[in-house]
């Protein structure tokens, strides 16, 4: 799924590095030493719909490797009599046992014997059991959907156990690097199926109860508690035609979706044969199931030969799925099925190292997905998308390294759901790719695999082998290790900004390093360095693209030749590096001047064209840049015929129209904007005209959409006669007559904008009706776009009744309806109004709240609002687990908006 120690050893350290982990952070709540896990059978017995609850036996075989007289292991929220708590020898001799204990704070069982159990020697530690299937949406839980046939609720149990809550389903080791080898028996009423990580071997009828069967499954090679899974179910399966005989491979899911797995059902396997030949190790299970999960907390998770998913995140109907969902989906199944590798063959030792895992397993699913669908350029794409939210994010004060320090068991909660690794990770793995050469980075990723298969490894385990293959190969010099380069991007917060300096008379450059703040800070970090890989190109030599040196902290001011009459240079080829080029205003000049010429610009890459998109529109914002200068450089995206600098024009320009919203000067922006997409629109304004290929398609809605969103009248017209077109057809649930290649979404958002309640209610019928979890969540966002009041608050208010909108729907309208001007007014009412209300109907999700939060400051923009927030968080502190650390994201979000109004509201929109 979805993210802790190492020590710095190279130059300035410690000082540099914003968050280091120690031990001792750990030692309090991480469990002694004395005993590591060798194997478990696991028997549990499943009650649904009468009971709810589960009962079973655990007998831990484990080695004792410190003297002590005292087993020490987790348990959470289980009922075990103590009396029946059993420790033997392996000779079968019961030790007596003295007492057992519980530590509810820090979730342990102490089971203390009348003697020392002896270094070396092995013993069983046998445990009943009992526990309720809560709604918590953790440890062994309860879910449930409505049969369309019967209309009738059916329940079934599933286990969400990443990152700390196998111990809510059964006593355990629980903790990554003690990994054991399970046996696991399910116990269940007839009628319903189990699965587990392994093959079913055996059923049997259960001695004790004719109404229940026995599953017995294979046994486990050594895995992690959190990996560990099992599911109780009506739900049927569809098994793919392998040509691997020794791997099956299905996905199973409700009775009326089990059209919607085609898609997966052909993809799986050809992503574990990629994956094998990737990391040259074959698949070492019997089986690979995929389940959806009606009620799930992560969109998936990576259970070894078990994946489970939310249904929006693994099915699809590929009637009506648009490009978009094809490749989410295919997404999150090479970004699971590579965890199978990559986090379940070789496991993190502690959960500080979850980026690593989380950011390739992204990393290897996006260039699988290129594999899998050539002509996507998909990776390119998502990998822009993600450094735009990098950006963005660590910028901020408040921002934390990718290696996060633990210092008590509920920060893992967090970091397990961090969505930042799943963005950061990958540009990291590019970067290295790069600097190390592909045939080098593959290799050293291999020989990780191989090393450390069936055990645990973290990042430093990683770098060693990385060094050690390029130092190997030569394409590393043998001073330098990649634990010195990637510690100072993994262990440090933010990125810099590389300064480009030219001294034109005596022909040389200048580079320096500084952290890139979006708040300047009153003293500037000297202290803060990366080891930044410089590659270049100048207008005299585009082909200049090899890193010719590294800039670090020993050469952070670095003078070096080049020619004066070059016209520009620039620095960071192909984007591969997270951070930002400032140049001086004459190379600024120069390279305006070639992209303002249609028969030059493209002599510079089409990525760089994004990074100086991106970082001009960033250096103006904090005022490092006029933006008249940026200005000047972007009036060349009339000619731009590329996908990836639009998206990222518009992502920025979009920032800019959310600062101006409700104010004078929004309409006037919103002009200046249709003036600047007139030309692209031009080329893709005809909606219902097919384009062909990845990015066009996704260039074609983005452009239709923005034009909408900024007032373009034709645009608008052209989406509402077309959605009222589809209002009047025959039977529009099954004739949606809406291009395949325009995403829905977009089409939905602006009608519903610019349409009235007929608009909204048909849709909301379309909402009811729809079989598909994509098509759903399209709707519900778009519903959010409503332009009346009323409409919107009572959308709020129906995202609170589980009866009209299902639980997993209500986050999306929350999200949904902040975007528009009357949406942000509704929304923030509603927020004040209803707090108890929403954290009271969706706790189990935590940070939801937070986001809701975070939502509403990022359009706040006065003293005034920031007051009157900071206020409501204060009085409302009960409904937020760490108050002060929420009000101090948002008095910075609010901050910098109040600083780029006053600075730049006048300055913004005559261009």
């Amino acid at each position: 799924m979805k993210f802790v120690g190492f020590k710095m050893i190279f130059i300035v350290a410690l000082s540099l590095m914003g968050s280091v982990v120690n031990s001792e952070e750990t030692i309090d709540f991480k469990l002694p030493t004395n005993f590591k896990p060798v194997s478990y059978e696991l028997n549990v017995v499943t009650h649904l719909e009468d009971k709810f609850m589960f009962e079973g036996v655990v007998c831990i075989r484990m080695t004792c490797v410190g003297a002590t007289d005292t087993i020490v292991l987790h348990s959470a929220s289980l009922n075990i009599d103590t009396k029946s708590v059993v420790v033997a020898n392996c000779g079968e001799n019961v030790i007596q046992v003295s007492s057992v204990s519980f530590d509810p704070d820090k979730e342990l069982m102490h089971v203390k014997s009348t003697v020392n159990f002896k270094p070396c020697d092995e013993y069983v530690l046998t445990i009943p059991f009992t526990g309720n299937l809560t709604d918590d949406l953790v440890g062994y839980y309860r879910s449930s959907y409505v049969d369309k046939e019967s209309n009738q609720t059916r329940w079934l149990a599933i286990t969400y156990f990443e990152p700390l809550t196998a111990r809510r389903a059964f006593p355990c080791f629980d903790e990554p690097e003690y990994k054991a080898t399970f046996k696991i028996r399910l116990s269940h009423k007839k009628g319903l199926t189990s699965i587990s990580n392994m093959k079913c071997m055996n059923q049997i009828n259960c001695p004790s109860n004719s109404d229940y069967v026995v599953d017995e499954f294979e046994e486990s090679p050594p895995m992690s508690t959190y990996l560990v899974v099992y599911m109780v179910s009506d739900f049927v399966y569809t098994e793919a035609n392998s040509e691997n005989d020794q791997v099956k491979y299905r996905v199973i899911c409700k009775k009326d979706l089990a059209y919607q797995t085609e898609f997966a059902i052909n993809l799986g396997p050809k992503v574990l044969k990629y994956y094998e030949d990737y990391f040259d190790e074959k698949f070492p299970l019997h089986k690979q199931d995929m389940a959806t999960i009606p009620d799930f907390l992560s969109g998936s998770m990576e259970n070894w030969g078990l994946a489970t998913f939310l249904e929006i995140c693994l099915l699809i109907d590929l009637d009506v799925a648009n490009t978009e969902d094809v490749h989410t989906v295919a997404l999150r199944i090479t970004h699971e099925l590579c965890h199978q590798w990559f986090g379940n063959i070789v496991t993190m030792k502690w959960w500080t190292s979850l980026w690593l895992y989380e950011g390739f397993a992204e990393y290897a699913g996006l260039h699988a997905v290129d594999f899998l669908f050539p002509e996507s350029k998909y990776f390119q794409v998502q990998n822009v998308k993600n450094f735009l939210l990098i950006l963005d994010i660590d910028s901020l004060q408040s921002a934390h390294p990718l290696s996060v320090a633990i210092g008590k068991p509920d920060e893992i909660g967090s970091i397990a759901l961090d969505s930042v690794p799943i963005a950061k990770g990958p540009i990291f793995f590019h970067m290295m790719n790069t600097f190390l050469g592909e045939n080098t980075f593959k290799q050293g990723i291999k020989n990780y695999i191989d090393k450390y298969k069936f055990a645990n490894a973290d990042q430093d385990d990683l770098w060693s082998l990385l060094t050690e293959e390029a130092h190997r190969q030569g394409t590393l010099d043998k001073n330098i290790t990649v634990k010195q380069i990637m510690d100072s991007w993994t262990l440090q917060t933010g990125y810099p900004v590389l300064k480009v300096v030219r001294d034109y008379s005596a022909g040389t450059v200048t580079l320096s390093q500084e952290r890139y703040l979006s708040i300047k800070s009153n003293s500037t970090d000297n202290k803060t360095c990366w080891w930044i890989p410089i590659t270049m190109t100048t207008s005299g030599d585009i082909n200049q693209t090899n890193a010719t040196f590294w800039l670090n902290c020993e050469n952070n001011d670095l003078t070096t030749p080049l020619a004066n009459d070059i016209e520009w240079v620039i620095y960071n080829m192909q984007m591969t590096v997270l951070f930002r080029v400032s140049y001086d205003t004459r190379n600024w000049m120069g390279i305006i001047c070639t992209l303002n010429d249609p028969t030059k610009y493209e002599t510079i890459p089409t990525l760089n064209r994004v990074q100086l998109i991106v970082d001009s529109l960033g250096f103006s914002k904090v005022g490092d840049m006029d933006y008249g200068i940026t200005f000047q450089l972007l009036k060349y995206l009339r000619n731009e015929k590329q996908y990836t600098p639009w998206f990222a024009a518009l992502t920025e320009w979009r920032k800019i129209d959310y600062l101006l919203m409700r104010t004078p000067k929004h309409a006037v922006f919103q002009k200046n904007m249709r003036d600047m997409l007139s030309c692209v629109y031009s080329k893709f304004r005809n909606v219902e005209q097919e384009v062909n290929g990845y990015e066009n398609i996704y260039f074609k809605t983005t452009v239709i959409n923005r034009a909408c969103e900024y007032q373009t009248k034709d645009c608008i017209q052209l989406v509402l006669d077309l959605f009222r077109k589809w209002m009047k057809s025959v039977d529009p649930d099954n004739n949606n007559i809406l291009p395949k290649d325009i995403m829905h979404i977009d089409i939905y958002s602006n009608a519903i904008r610019y349409g009235g309640e007929e608009e909204w209610n048909f849709l909301w019928g379309r909402f009811q009706c729809s079989n598909n979890t994509s098509e759903k969540n399209d709707i519900i966002y778009a519903l959010g776009c409503a332009s009346k009041k009323s409409l919107l608050l009572r959308y709020l208010n129906w995202s609170l009744d589980e009866s009209i909108i299902p639980r997993e729907y209500a986050s999306g309208v929350i999200i949904s309806v902040k975007l528009t001007e009357v949406g942000f007014l509704v929304a923030k009412e509603f927020l004040y109004c209803k707090i108890a209300d929403i954290y009271e109907y969706d706790q189990r999700k935590g940070d939801s709240l937070v986001e809701y939060v975070n939502n509403i400051a990022s359009q706040m923009k006065t003293i005034e609002e920031l007051k009157e927030l900071q206020s409501f968080i204060t009085k409302s502190s009960s409904y937020f687990k760490e108050p002060d650390s929420v009000i101090k994201q948002i008095t910075e979000t609010i901050e910098k908006n109040i600083e780029w109004t006053s600075k730049f509201y006048d300055k913004i929109v005559p261009y």
